[in-house]
Parts: C-alpha cells; sequence; structure tokens
C-alpha cells in the first residue's frame, strides 16, 4: 500500500473531544480504497454501528470486545490483544486501528507495557493508529503522529443523546 520505501508510521487520536474514531474510520477507508489490507479491533465498544455496515463493505476485518463499554478484563491476557499482535506478527494489515485502546488499559483491560509492547511487535510497513482519551505519555513519546481532539462546545450538553449515523 506504502509507495517506495515508506515506513509505516504511529498515530494517536486522543483527547476529550468528538472525533478520535471517526478519524480512526475515515483513515480505514481512504487506506482500503487505495488497496491497503486494514483491520480494525475496538476495545470497550460492543455495540454494532453503521461503520461495521460500511467495513463489510470496503473489506475492512473488524473485531470487537464481547463485554462493551466499561467492562473489566474478561480474560488475562486480553483476547483482542492477542488478535492484535497476531495481526501484527503475521504482517496481516498494512493499516491496523486499536479504537478505544486506551479505555481497555483505563479499565484494567489491557496493561500499559502490553500496549507498549504491540509497537515493538509491528512490521516495518505497518501503520498503527490507537484512540481513546487519556493517552499515556509512554505511548505518545513513541508515537510519530498524536492528535487531541479538545471539546469547545458538544450538544451532548444540552441532553442530545447519541444518533444513529453520526455517533455510532
Amino acid at each position: 500500500m506504502f509507495d517506495g520505501e515508506e515506513r509505516g508510521k504511529v498515530q494517536i487520536y486522543t483527547g476529550c473531544g468528538k472525533g478520535k474514531s471517526t478519524a480512526a474510520f475515515g483513515l480505514a477507508m481512504r487506506a482500503a480504497g487505495c488497496g491497503g489490507r486494514v483491520f480494525i479491533i475496538q476495545f470497550q465498544k460492543g455495540l454494532r454501528c453503521g461503520e461495521h455496515e460500511s467495513a463489510e463493505k470496503l473489506g475492512i476485518g473488524l473485531a470487537q470486545c464481547p463485554k462493551g463499554r466499561g467492562s473489566g478484563p474478561c480474560a488475562s491476557p486480553c483476547p483482542l490483544l492477542a488478535a492484535a499482535r497476531g495481526i501484527l506478527e503475521r504482517g496481516d494489515a498494512d493499516l491496523l486501528i486499536l479504537d478505544e485502546i486506551m479505555a481497555a488499559m483505563r479499565y484494567g483491560c489491557v496493561a500499559r507495557e502490553e500496549a507498549l509492547s504491540l509497537l515493538d511487535a509491528r512490521g516495518e510497513k505497518t501503520e498503527l493508529v490507537l484512540t481513546g482519551r487519556g493517552a499515556p505519555a509512554e505511548l505518545i513519546e513513541r508515537a510519530d503522529l498524536v492528535t487531541e481532539m479538545k471539546k469547545i462546545k458538544h450538544y451532548y450538553d444540552d441532553g442530545l443523546p447519541a444518533r444513529r449515523g453520526i455517533e455510532y
């Protein structure tokens, strides 16, 4: 997927604003459209949403947490972490997105050291994207690109619930 000698990078989308997962899925669409092998692993998300329908149509592989949002560890080691490590070690993806891995760390499903070790497990050409609030300093230091989403104003604060097709 990458041109010439381009090496895959590590990207982090973090912060308290909306758009971290949305940005990652946009990148997944772009990479798939260019013929890239794309896989998304969603930690702390168990609801099937619109992006899953789109991912299937584009040939993007996707795995989700069996317990969903706010859950603690379901097994040790986390089966999604083992899947990510396998994809990275085998070189099965040009782009691997670990959506809400920061939340998985916060809830004790993934240790910080385990997340850091994934950076070492990736092949030279694999682009790795990690999303979620509160990215640890050690991950930020090792990343090539870090974007912080900052909330200025959000309609959730006025009581509007998540909307199908927009937030999920």
